[in-house]
């Protein structure tokens, strides 16, 4: 009867309790979401861990270098530049003089003339240069001389001794009958072939005989005058890249050095002096031997017996 005047019926007690229940579940939920996204921002803001550095590789520091150019071959005094003469060569920019001529600069020095002889290797310098030819050929600084010696296609190697190019002086003598050469000069810069002092060939042109001036110095002028009149000269080219620099090599060899010193089982040694006395006590004689400045007993000499 209740239910048909006005009273909840069971059916919507229970739909409300069910809209109730579903309201509060939803608020629980959005309370919960709303509270997991602060927390998990405040987690972030505080966990994260910061970016990686990227790691610093330490690497020495680097000069900085520049290309200059150095003299590929040895440049004689008045010789003309040619591209055949340079090669660049990387050098630290704080060291490098400012006179040094740099590689881009090539063109520029390019039919040049050498005021100086410039060894292998070394830097090329706007000092040492010049744009006229030296006007005297056979210029002789003081202390030296221009010597002349004779010499055929053999002894003049061939042709390949043309001015200025540098030899060393080869003297050929016999000596208590042996056979000996020996460098009466090195280094020697040749100063003209037949008369010519600049040849642009391969070869200077040596016929049968010719003569080379050769620019020594007062002393190895004399030696070359009297070696020529007791033994035959000969001329021995030297390389474009040595320099004046003595090498280790003798001076003179002789035929021994060749083959070597024969050893003979009773070889008898030279002395200086011999002297004869006898033993007192035995009487026997017995013989000394100067021998560097000192007298030593000789025992294979069997005197008295």
């Amino acid at each position: 009867m209740a239910t048909r005047f006005g009273a909840v019926s069971p059916a919507q007690t229970y739909a409300t309790k069910v809209k109730w229940l579903v309201g509060c579940l939803v608020s629980v939920i959005f309370v919960l979401a709303v509270a997991i996204i602060f927390i998990a921002q405040n987690t972030d803001a505080v966990e994260k861990p910061p970016a990686p550095v990227p790691e610093t590789k330490f690497t020495e520091d680097v000069a900085p270098t520049i290309d200059v150019l150095v003299a590929a071959i040895r440049i004689e005094e008045g010789k003309r530049i040619t591209t055949e003469m340079l090669t660049p060569v990387a050098m630290d920019a704080d060291k490098t003089p400012m006179a040094v001529v740099r590689a881009q600069d090539q063109e520029r020095i390019i039919g040049k003339f050498a005021k100086r002889m410039i060894n292998a290797n070394m830097p090329i310098v706007l000092e040492d240069l010049g744009d006229n030819p030296p006007i005297d050929q056979l210029k002789i600084p003081p202390g030296y001389r221009a010597a002349s010696i004779k010499i055929d296609s053999r002894s003049g190697v061939d042709g390949f001794a043309k001015p200025n190019s540098r030899v060393d002086i080869l003297w050929s003598y016999s000596q208590r009958g042996k056979k000996r050469v020996a460098t009466i000069a090195r280094f020697v810069k040749v100063l003209s072939v037949a008369g010519a002092t600049n040849v642009d060939k391969k070869r200077a042109n040596i016929k049968k005989k010719a003569t080379v001036t050769l620019l020594v110095t007062e002393k190895d002028a004399k030696k070359i005058e009297l070696a020529r009149s007791l033994g035959k000269l000969t001329l021995s080219l030297v390389g474009e890249q040595e320099t004046s620099t003595k090498t280790g090599e003798p001076d003179t060899i002789d035929i021994t050095d060749l083959i070597g010193r024969p050893k003979a089982e009773n070889e008898e040694i030279s002395n200086d002096g011999v002297m004869y006395t006898s033993d007192p006590r035995t009487g026997r004689q017995l013989r000394y031997v100067l021998r560097n400045g000192r007298w030593a007993l000789d025992r294979s000499f069997a005197g008295g017996e």
